[in-house]
């Protein structure tokens, strides 16, 4: 009878890891206050690339800065880093906000090179419908998914003193990128307190190998 249970435990396992793929056991919650010259958006994934889209803004920057608020984000199990695309219209570009009450300027971050072109009607300032410049711009996440592989990466330039900066920012700080351009800024998920959740398969493989154990040791 000890045998027959230890088998269904192993069975149950197995039915646990072959479904692991489009199951999601947990997520890791932050928050973020977050102003941008024009528009952004937030996406989580890997250091290898972008799995998901977790927030589109869709108001201007005027209306960022009067409608200031914590912004609440769940970082999907599996990854381990959250992107931020700063998307300029034409002007003065920045980006700046907190993470978890932690400042963006002061934790290790690194800027893309432009992926505008690879943004589907990204259109600015002068432009008919100039979305990006409106601040309603919605990015796809598979045209940026497509623009990661092709990405080069540095580090941003700090910037504390034009206006938007000096008007809109949480933290007196923020990025700053060039005119009519969008970029992507990386974030560690645990330099700002966020404890990622291991994917499904890593949980139920390692159950998997231990009732794979325990099935050997009854069988002796």
């Amino acid at each position: 009878m000890k045998t027959i249970n230890t088998i269904t435990r192993a069975i149950a396992v197995l039915g646990v890891a072959g479904s692991c793929a489009t199951s999601v056991w947990g997520q890791s919650s932050f928050s973020m206050q977050i102003v941008a010259d024009n528009d952004f958006a937030v996406f989580g994934g890997t250091s290898s690339g972008i799995n998901d889209l977790l927030y589109q803004n869709d108001a201007s920057w005027p209306d960022q800065i009067s409608n200031l608020s914590t912004l609440n984000f769940t970082l999907q199990s599996g990854d381990t880093m959250f992107y931020v695309l700063g998307m300029g219209g034409g002007g003065q570009e920045n980006i700046s906000g907190t993470i978890n009450g932690v400042d963006m300027t002061t934790i290790d971050v690194s800027m893309s090179s432009d992926l505008s072109s690879y943004l589907t009607g990204y259109l600015v300032d002068g432009q008919p419908d100039g979305s990006v410049a409106g601040g309603s711009y919605n990015a796809s996440l598979a045209d940026v998914q497509a623009a990661y592989p092709n990405l080069t990466w540095g580090s941003p330039t700090i910037n504390s003193s034009d206006n938007v900066i000096e008007i809109a920012s949480p933290n007196g700080s923020g990025f700053h990128f060039d005119d009519s351009t969008a970029h992507l800024f990386t974030f560690d998920a645990t330099a700002v307190g966020i404890t990622p959740v291991p994917e499904p398969c890593t949980l139920a493989l390692a159950g998997l190998g231990g009732a794979s154990l325990l099935l050997f040791r009854r069988r002796k």
